[in-house]
């Protein structure tokens, strides 16, 4: 009797089963995991952007009345009003960043490839940069939404909100003063 060398099918079958129940176990838990490691990247990237924008906002004039050659003038002084609260935003003339003059001209919301997270907002925009270049494909799924108002009648406060779907919201606020 010639003894062969080899699985037997009965063998063959439990070691398939045995060999399946390890892929779940471990897919189950390395997907997750796998899932998790993008938050970082995504916390990171929202940062950046976050202090990009912060930077580029506050790097702008106090209110559109104010002068900007030299700042002799600012509003609220000298007989120049400052806009009204209420009328906080861009005026017609501006309509990308490298137009806009002062920190509420980036009221409203940025967006890349969906305007649903907008809802409510009047003022909206594709992301861009200070060029006013879009950047929009490079932030893919993030929404952007800007609100400027007055703190005090000397100070406004910026309040950017980052989301990123579902790796989160990110909040970055600064203050903008009359000077």
């Amino acid at each position: 009797m010639k003894r062969s060398n080899g699985f037997t099918l009965v063998e063959s079958i439990m070691a398939m089963v045995i060999l399946g129940f390890a892929m779940v176990t471990l897919v189950s838990f390395l997907y997750p995991q796998i899932e998790r490691s993008a938050t970082p990247h995504y916390q990171t990237r929202a940062a950046n952007l976050g202090q990009s924008l912060m930077s580029q906002i506050l790097a702008r004039g106090f209110d559109n009345n104010s002068d900007f050659d030299g700042g002799l003038i600012r509003c609220g002084e000298e007989g120049t009003s400052c806009t009204a609260a209420n009328n906080l935003g861009r005026d017609g003339s501006e309509t990308n960043p490298s137009q806009f003059n002062d920190v509420d001209d980036y009221k409203g919301c940025w967006w890349t490839d969906s305007v649903s997270d907008c809802d409510g907002a009047t003022l909206r925009a594709p992301l861009s940069n200070i060029l006013g270049s879009e950047i929009a494909a490079r932030y893919a799924h993030f929404t952007v939404t800007i609100d400027v108002n007055y703190d005090t009648a000397t100070m406004k406060k910026i309040q950017i909100k980052i989301d990123t779907g579902r790796y989160g919201e990110f909040d970055f606020t600064g203050f903008r003063g009359n000077y």
